[in-house]
């Protein structure tokens, strides 16, 4: 309770009031310079432990994946949507077992067209719930529907069981609200980033109808994680590279899940691919290969566009209690929207 009122303080504070308590110097690199709300936020983080830098400050997967929901649910770190949105949780029922599916109707609908969302997490923590304020900010102000998708994690569920998953999730809601895939957007962040770019390169390489549109927010696509960022932000902004490591372990079946495009999306499978928003931001392990895999699409004739916005962090969609990141995330919103036309 101390710490939920401390926040609410912390976010209610302006900028140059907050630099006159704190004095601090900026933090610059690569000529970009930090947000200084998101600076100080960092530093309370790394009070709690409760940055994604060392896997092993955890005792279990367990334990970690409780931290994450109990945080996200616990403290108040998102903005709300300006109007209501009804949601529904319904079941995907497969011969293993079933899947939750949470579907987001705004109070005012415009698009005819369904956005199916992955969240983030490193394919082994968060969730559907964990997410749940970003997307209802995000179904809202888009006025479309959203059905978001509680896949199977790791290391309990190797790739490909989450691919299996969004797979299945866009063959059910084309077939429950009767429309083509071609009318449905993928959009996800981080390893959700990566299962919308994974989902529609086994479409393709399938020649199975490909979806609308995908909108990957700072995605993680390189298992090797030895970019330049990767290094220079592997401590002390939320996300670090030794996590970032761990975590493509979670997933990986075998050495052989390398040498897969819809594993490995450094790999170009010259295909074709549906248009394609990138998010990166500045001060974020996985910016260079977001901007790398931009780079791929293009090179490969598809149509991509990427946003960078150089003073954020890894996971700001899920931080819109900050007031930079919040802009950021409407941004992003007012932009993908433009992608439906």
């Amino acid at each position: 309770m101390i710490i939920k009122i401390f926040l609410k303080i912390f976010f209610a504070l302006p900028t140059w009031l907050l630099k006159c308590l704190t004095l601090q110097k900026k933090i610059i690199v690569n000529n970009q310079i930090l947000d200084y709300q998101t600076q100080i936020f960092l530093g309370l983080l790394s009070l709690q432990n409760n940055s994604f830098e060392d896997p092993h400050s955890h005792d279990s997967i367990e334990d970690l994946r409780e931290k994450v929901e109990n945080g996200r649910s616990d403290l108040p770190l998102n903005a709300k949507p300006s109007e209501h949105v009804k949601t529904i949780d319904h079941c995907i029922e497969k011969d293993w077992g079933s899947l939750m599916i949470r579907e987001y109707i705004p109070k005012k609908l415009e698009s005819n067209k369904i956005i199916l969302y992955f969240h983030g997490g490193g394919y082994v923590v968060s969730s559907v719930n964990t997410h749940d304020a970003w997307v209802k900010l995000l179904s809202s102000n888009l006025k479309a529907r959203v059905f978001s998708l509680e896949y199977r994690l790791a290391p309990e569920n190797k790739f490909p069981l989450a691919q299996e998953d969004a797979n299945s999730a866009i063959e059910w809601i084309s077939k429950e609200k009767n429309i083509p895939i071609s009318e449905i957007s993928l959009c996800g962040d981080s390893a959700g980033g990566h299962l919308a770019a994974s989902l529609s390169t086994f479409r393709s390489l399938n020649n199975f109808e490909l979806p609308h549109s995908q909108c990957l927010i700072y995605p993680m696509t390189d298992p090797l994680c030895n970019s330049k960022s990767q290094v220079e932000f592997s401590k002390g902004f939320f996300l670090g590279q030794n996590f970032m490591i761990w975590f493509w372990k979670q997933l990986m079946a075998s050495d052989n899940n390398n040498a897969d495009p819809a594993f490995n999306l450094t790999i170009d499978p010259d295909v074709a691919l549906p248009k394609t928003l990138i998010i990166t931001v500045g001060f974020d392990p996985l910016c260079d290969e977001g901007e790398a895999y931009a780079r791929q699409i293009n090179n490969s004739g598809n149509y991509v566009e990427q946003i960078h916005y150089p003073h954020l962090i890894h996971g700001f969609v899920n931080l819109t209690a900050l007031n930079s990141a919040k802009i950021a995330a409407l941004d992003i919103i007012k932009s993908y929207k433009n992608f439906f036309k």
